[in-house]
């Protein structure tokens, strides 16, 4: 098997040849984030983890309330250096993702609007419609199929206050 490459990936029906030239998941690392945000990640988390230990120890010791502003301060600072390193982090994941989706779905539009186009159906002169409805649909709608309808004109429709299916478009 290791010089056998799998057979393409059909998505909803559309083969998805042009997106191959992208990375897949494992190839990319297993994941929308590098070493180097791993790493930032890290740092910034321990820097912050090691200010609020430091003001946790300045402001144990003392007893007053103006005394203890200053650790206070410094184990704030440590909250808010890994809360941002946090929000990076997000962040850089959410740009990879959405870089890749679009390239993806570039992909998958390009397969659709390159699919070979199927004849339009022939214009018809009736349509159909049950009393209980209140739109006329061509007879191959989804939304008449399995259904007993009459089949009229869209005068006859029309004049029974039926308006026109925005599906099948009459």
């Amino acid at each position: 098997m290791a010089g056998r490459s799998a057979p393409p990936l059909r998505i909803l029906g559309v083969d998805n040849g042009p997106a191959a030239r992208y990375p897949t998941q494992e190839a990319d690392g297993g994941g929308p984030w590098r070493l180097g945000d791993a790493m930032s990640l890290l740092t910034l988390n321990a820097v912050g983890v090691a200010l609020v230990i430091v003001g946790w120890y300045v402001a144990a010791g003392r007893l007053l309330f103006h005394d203890q502003v200053s650790g206070a301060n410094v184990a704030v600072a440590g909250v808010i250096v890994a809360g941002v390193g946090n929000g990076v982090w997000l962040l850089t994941g959410r740009r990879a993702v959405g870089l890749r989706r679009r390239s993806v779905a570039g992909a998958i539009e390009r397969q659709y609007r390159a699919r070979p186009r199927t004849e339009p159906t022939p214009k018809t002169t009736t349509f159909v419609a049950s009393t209980a409805m209140t739109r006329y649909h061509r007879p191959d709608c989804v939304f008449v199929a399995e259904r007993r309808v009459v089949a009229l004109t869209a005068k006859t429709h029309e004049k029974q206050g039926r308006t026109p299916c925005e599906v099948c478009r009459p």
